[in-house]
């Protein structure tokens, strides 16, 4: 079987070796599980104080469930929070210590479990986040939410998922065009091919076609929810090419783009200022969404 020489560019200016390090941020923080360990511990922590609706089903798998986190404030807007982890790891269970500053600023905020890769398959994941919007839509006046300021954040693979979600057309899942009124993508992969080229493909086995249908960027409708675009100065250069792209494409298209470079953090550091209401990550989404973060939160 023919081999690829050493210095064989695969990708733009990458070697093979080279690439399967861009789309590895371990590379850069070999630590990355001491930060999972510490969200897991801090959002266990969190679901014992909040008040909150827990492995609510939105379908028929043991893994499509989703966490459900409300404000006292009335008419309240929503946030589906979509978990990283490269599709193949975490879970909502470690990512509730988002909820303090989105409920402190008057927002329900509602984290997601999917059913992860090579379990399924990429096209399935997303079709579960689908699913997950259009329940939360459907069911959001029973947990005391206003369906009509449904908003959508992520992180990393979750920011892929947020961009797949802000292309969808909602009609063909009976809802409205304009279902989301916002989208939050932080450390996002928006154009999978140099990914079908790495070694994440191991796993993932994306042949062209899935490639192309599950990258963002080669599906900007005309109509999207206006949207962030955010990474982070400490993340691996491929990482932050794939959000300065994806921010110019969409703004090519006549599309409301915030693109966010946030300084002196790392990948999983970008994550961590979701639950920092303070942050310049988390500002901008409250701006976003026209909330006050000067409210107090009571934990």
């Amino acid at each position: 079987m023919a081999t690829t020489k050493p210095n064989t560019k695969v990708w733009l200016d990458y070697t093979q070796t080279e690439l399967d390090d861009q789309y590895n941020q371990r590379v850069l923080v070999p630590n990355a599980d001491d930060y999972m360990a510490r969200w897991g511990i801090e959002s266990e922590r969190l679901r014992g104080i909040l008040n909150s609706s827990l492995d609510v089903a939105y379908g028929p798998s043991k893994a499509e469930r989703l966490d459900i986190f409300p404000t006292s404030a009335d008419d309240a807007p929503i946030v589906i929070y979509f978990h990283g982890g490269a599709w193949t790891r975490w879970n909502k269970a470690n990512n509730s210590f988002q909820a303090v500053s989105f409920i402190a600023s008057g927002a329900t905020f509602v984290s997601v479990d999917f059913s992860l890769v090579p379990q399924v398959t990429l096209d399935e994941l997303i079709r579960q986040c689908r699913a997950a919007v259009a329940w939360i839509y459907k069911n959001a006046l029973d947990f005391g939410a206003n369906p009509e300021k449904l908003y959508i954040a992520g992180h990393s693979s979750g920011g892929h998922e947020v961009a797949m979600l802000a292309i969808t057309d909602w009609a063909e899942w009976g809802l409205p065009s304009d279902v989301i009124k916002g989208a939050f993508a932080a450390s996002g992969i928006y154009d999978l091919e140099p990914v079908r080229l790495s070694s994440r493909n191991e796993y993932l086995n994306l042949d062209e076609e899935a490639t192309r249908r599950n990258s963002p960027i080669h599906h900007i409708r005309n109509e999207m929810p206006p949207i962030m675009i955010a990474y982070g100065e400490g993340e691996q250069r491929e990482f932050r090419r794939q959000s300065i792209t994806f921010a110019q494409a969409l703004r090519d298209r006549g599309h409301a783009v915030r693109e966010l470079d946030l300084s002196g953090v790392n990948h999983f550091e970008v994550a961590e200022l979701y639950g920092e209401i303070d942050s310049s990550l988390m500002s901008a989404v409250l701006e976003g969404m026209a909330l006050d973060k000067s409210i107090t939160a009571s934990t």
